[in-house]
């Protein structure tokens, strides 16, 4: 028997890969819940936008500084999927990136990594995310996604290096200085 056509499929179909993302992130979220991950912020207030990482809002609200790194990391899987299966269509390459993100939400919650983060020298205080902050944080790399899939190469690296460059410069922390501290090489904090 042939092989059914792809756009016979579930997953070949507009309306089921609707449903299978939304399905990606209402799994994490439910995960994270069951974690005991807050769904909001513990300081009773929801806001779009928290800048200050010193604040009790940081990682608890719907974006912050580092909800550029997100953006860097869906660039990121674009270009790894995209160079590793270059005849999947668009979808499929997203739908692996959303579930890339979901299962990274998940591991940045355990406790071990939130002691990782939390623990680094001169890093600012972490006690991990809130639902909120991690349904924001996957969106975020699903913009980055969509940003590395319609900007030229050389586009999609100054818009690495520019969101690099503004975290560390904002707050001292990003990919290069946070890895810095993980490996123990002291960075002064803002």
């Amino acid at each position: 028997m042939a092989p059914r056509p792809a756009h016979s499929t579930f997953l070949g179909s507009r309306g089921g890969q609707v449903v299978a993302g939304a399905a990606i992130v209402l799994v994490m979220a439910a995960v994270l819940d069951l974690m005991g991950r807050p769904l909001t912020c513990d300081c009773g207030t929801i806001r779009l936008w928290d800048g200050d990482p010193h604040s009790p809002g940081s990682s608890q609200q719907f974006a912050d500084w580092y909800s550029a790194l997100h953006v860097i990391f869906g660039v990121g899987l674009f270009l790894v999927l995209h160079r590793l299966r270059p005849h999947w269509p668009t979808s499929r390459l997203f739908l692996t990136t959303l579930a890339s993100s979901a299962i990274w939400e998940i591991m940045e919650n355990s406790p071990w990594i939130i002691a990782m983060f939390g623990s680094a020298v001169g890093a600012p205080d972490y006690h991990g995310d809130s639902v909120l902050n991690a349904l924001g944080d996957t969106v975020f790399v699903a913009l980055g996604f969509l940003a590395a899939r319609a900007l030229p190469l050389k586009g999609t690296v100054a818009l690495v290096l520019v969101l690099e460059l503004a975290i560390a410069l904002a707050i001292r922390d990003g990919f290069v200085l946070g890895t810095l501290r993980l490996l123990g090489v002291p960075v002064p904090p803002v």
